[in-house]
Order: C-alpha cells, then sequence, then structure tokens
C-alpha cells in the first residue's frame, strides 16, 4: 500500500560499499546469513509455542524475531569480530518520507523486508484461494458493519486519550495531527495475523472466518485513505472533499473491481494458465498473478499489497486451478511466512520506552492506548454484527479477529516518525500497543473456536504441474 516503504539509492549505497572492498557477492553471502538465522528462530521460536506452551505458532515467531533483532541480540558485537548479525545495507524511503525529504533508515535490510514481505503476499494469497467466494460476497454487509466499527470507535477514542493525556490540543490543526494520527494507528487491523491464525485452526473458511477477512480488507482501506488525509494536511495544510472523495473511489474500486472481474474471468484464467506443460509452469504463474495483483494494488492504487494478493485469491478460489496448486503454495508458505511474522518481530525496539524524558506518564499513556485498541476493536467489530443478528458467541469471535495491529500498525506509526507527524514517545506508545495486540489476539482466538488441531503447514506432497 501506499503505506509501504519503497527502496531509494540503493544502487549508490552498494557501489559506495564496493569502493571499501565489499562485492556483491559478500553482500549477498550476508544476507544469506540473516535469512539462514531468521528461519531457525523463526521454527524453534514456532516449535516451542506450539508443542510446549500450546499457543499458536506465530506468536513464537514473533517472539523470536523480538529477540535476535538488532535493537536486541542481533545488534551486539561478540568478541570484537562477530556481529552485529543485522546490520542495515541499504536505506529506503517511505512514501511520507519521501515528501517530507527523509530518508527513513531501517531496522533490517531492505532485501529481508522484501523476503518477509513475499511471505505476507503468498499468505494472504493463499487465504483467498481457500475462502469461499460466495460466502464472501453473501456476508460482505456485515462485514462492511464490522468495518465500520473497528474504525470509527478506535479512531475517536485513540484521539480522545492522546488530547487526554497532552501529547496533542486542539488549538489548531496543525497541534492536533498526532492526536488524528493515534486514532489512525487504532484503526489497524493485521489481516495477516488473523488469517494465519485461522488457518492453522483449519478455520478460514467458516462463517466467522470468512466475515473477518472481509472486514479486515475493508478495515485497511479506510485505514489507508484516513492515513492519506492526515498526512495530506501535514503537508499542505488543508485537503478538499474532492480528494477525499477520489481517494475512496480509488481504493474501492480496485479491491472491488479486482474481485468481481477476477471472479468472472477466473475459469478463463484456470484455463489459460493450465495450458502449460512444463513443469511447475502452473504453478509459477498461478502465484505470479498474485504478485502482480499485489504490486497494483501497492503501486498504483496505493492499496496494501496484501489486499491485491487476497483478491485474486479469492476470484481464483473456486476454479481448478486453485485445487491444482493450493498444497504447493502451503509448501512454500510454510518457508516464507514464519520469516514474515520473525521479520515483524525484528522491527520492534521496546528499549525506546526507557528513553523517554517523562517515562511515568508515557507508561500510563502506553497502557491507555493499548486499553482502549483492545476494547473499542473487540466490542467495536463485534457489537455491529451483533446487531444485525449473528450470536453473542460469533460476535465475540469476529471481535477478536479483528484486534490484532502486526505490521500494518507498525507500517503506519513507522511514516508518522518519519514524516515528522508523531514524536518518539508515541512512536514507542504505537510499539508496545502493537505488540501487546498482537501477541494476545492469536491465543484468545483459538480459544474462542474452542482450540482446534494446528494444521501443519508444508505438510501436503503433491506435484505442481
Amino acid at each position: 500500500m501506499l503505506l509501504a516503504r519503497r527502496i531509494g539509492e540503493f544502487n549508490h549505497h552498494q557501489n559506495t560499499r564496493k569502493l571499501h572492498g565489499e562485492s556483491l557477492l559478500f553482500l549477498s553471502a550476508e544476507l544469506i546469513i540473516m535469512l539462514s538465522v531468521i528461519l531457525v528462530a523463526a521454527k524453534v521460536g514456532g516449535e516451542i509455542a506450539e508443542r510446549f506452551l500450546k499457543i499458536p505458532a506465530l506468536i513464537g515467531e514473533l517472539t523470536a524475531g523480538i529477540i535476535i533483532g538488532p535493537h536486541a541480540l542481533g545488534g551486539i558485537r561478540f568478541f570484537d569480530r562477530i556481529g552485529p548479525v543485522f546490520r542495515e545495507v541499504g536505506p529506503y524511503i517511505s512514501e511520507a518520507a519521501s515528501h517530507a525529504g527523509d530518508t527513513v533508515e531501517p531496522a533490517i535490510p531492505f532485501a529481508l523486508y522484501f523476503v518477509g514481505q513475499l511471505g505476507a503476499v503468498l499468505l494472504l494469497f493463499e487465504a483467498g484461494l481457500e475462502t469461499d467466494r460466495q460466502r464472501f460476497l453473501k456476508f460482505i454487509r456485515p462485514a462492511t458493519a464490522v468495518a465500520l466499527g473497528g474504525v470509527i470507535f478506535p479512531f475517536v477514542l485513540g484521539v480522545l486519550v492522546t488530547l487526554w493525556f497532552g501529547y496533542a490540543t486542539f488549538d489548531s490543526i496543525h497541534d492536533a495531527i498526532p492526536a488524528l494520527f493515534v486514532g489512525a494507528i487504532l484503526t489497524a487491523t493485521s489481516v495477516g495475523i488473523t488469517a494465519r491464525v485461522l488457518s492453522d485452526i483449519s478455520r478460514l473458511d467458516s462463517i466467522e472466518g470468512v466475515i473477518i477477512l472481509a472486514a479486515a480488507v475493508v478495515d485497511d482501506v479506510l485505514g489507508i485513505v484516513i492515513v492519506a488525509i492526515i498526512v495530506a494536511i501535514e503537508a499542505e495544510g488543508t485537503v478538499s472533499g474532492g480528494s477525499v472523495a477520489l481517494l475512496i473511489v480509488k481504493a474501492f474500486g480496485f479491491w472491488l473491481g479486482l474481485t468481481l472481474i477476477g471472479s468472472i474471468l477466473a475459469n478463463r484464467i484456470s484455463r489459460l494458465t493450465m495450458w502449460f506443460q512444463s513443469d511447475g509452469a502452473t504453478l509459477v504463474l498461478a502465484i505470479t498473478l498474485g504478485f502482480i495483483a499485489a504490486s497494483v494494488a501497492e503501486v498504483y492504487f496505493g492499496l496494501a499489497m496484501i489486499i491485491g494478493a487476497f483478491s485474486m485469491g479469492l476470484a481464483l478460489s473456486a476454479t481448478v486451478l486453485k485445487e491444482y496448486t493450493i498444497f504447493a503454495i502451503q509448501n512454500g508458505g510454510s518457508i516464507l511466512v514464519p520469516v514474515f511474522f520473525c521479520i515483524i518481530g525484528m522491527q520492534v525496539d521496546l528499549t525506546a520506552v526507557a528513553e523517554s524524558d517523562n517515562l511515568g506518564r508515557l507508561a500510563l499513556f502506553a497502557l491507555a492506548v493499548t486499553a482502549i485498541a483492545i476494547i473499542t476493536k473487540v466490542a467495536g467489530s463485534g457489537l455491529p454484527v451483533m446487531a444485525v443478528g449473528f450470536g453473542r458467541e460469533r460476535s465475540w469471535r469476529i471481535g477478536l479477529g479483528m484486534l490484532p495491529r502486526g505490521e500494518v500498525a507498525l507500517i503506519v506509526a513507522e511514516i508518522g516518525r518519519a514524516s515528522g507527524i508523531i514524536g518518539r514517545d508515541i512512536f514507542t506508545v504505537a510499539i508496545v500497543m502493537t505488540v501487546v495486540t498482537t501477541v494476545i489476539a492469536p491465543i484468545f482466538l483459538v480459544k474462542a473456536f474452542g482450540g482446534g488441531q494446528p494444521r501443519r503447514r508444508g505438510q501436503a506432497q503433491v506435484r505442481a504441474h
């Protein structure tokens, strides 16, 4: 989406390194070592979480990322010669920061961030394939009610609590922007995390699962529009109603257009893709469709890549192509998806809390924001769906499914920090809130569905044509 990081001046940076004696092969070897550490840490963390702690594997993967990240063990140099394992190897620029002229130094190398994004795209493409398209369209209305409740309540209370603690005022529109941005951060929903949990317990295609995924997509689109408006106000001091309408039409038009047109052409696309006879061609072309949809969503429509990937998977969900490739895609996801969650954890810097000028006020603010994040998302998303005729148990599950903020909130917070909209204190609070909601949501969601035997990802053995 427009919020995602972009690589900038990478070739110049690499050439500078080459002058210092580091070849591209050396840099590639460094990245392979880093990726190997991430893979092992993610799998070990996931194994401990699932086998011994009886909690979802992704929590172990997130925790492993925090532990090995550049702000923890990964940033330590041992014996003056070994390490740090993770060091910056190329800056990237956020869309908002590029307008402000600021370069955002990443916590991790861009190449690793890119691998993590491949995992996110693959995860949501798989989630779309596994979702019943007819059921998805059938429940789009209650999903919209869920999304609206999950955006309005967190946003309003997020603004109010920021004003209450004195981190923003209504003296002018500029002074109110930090509060507006906190509200925008709280509207986020990590569809990737919820999709992973539901997939692991084989509830992705349940009524609750379908509503959660549909609502999370609508939620993400609305959140993108809100952030774009706030960034425009910060940059220009105002925003016109016409530009807001254009943003909304463009965002929802792409998502609905891709889903509907893709569904109409799905069987033709499936037959064309399966016409290829060379080994692995069908699988590669199917995944490429997901990649293209993800890229177009980000580059041309300012939407999250995961929305494009999910929409393409949903369009192809009722085709023979889905039946022929789904197991191989799951196998690929067993490698890339844990990397994605581990890298989310690596971007968390909890040590920033200790650097606050007023630690007591910051701690109370973080506690209040986190409590609001939990209550407003669970109640704001759960109560509307109960009002349209769903029972209390299903409403509770849906509310929990909308709770985790994950990578979406981290990206939004990073854009606010990089563009100068929010300071380090608010950025730190956003991180704390994100970590807490991301960790507790899968635990309660699994319990709400009555447990369930985790699906072993990557176990299916199918030779893709």
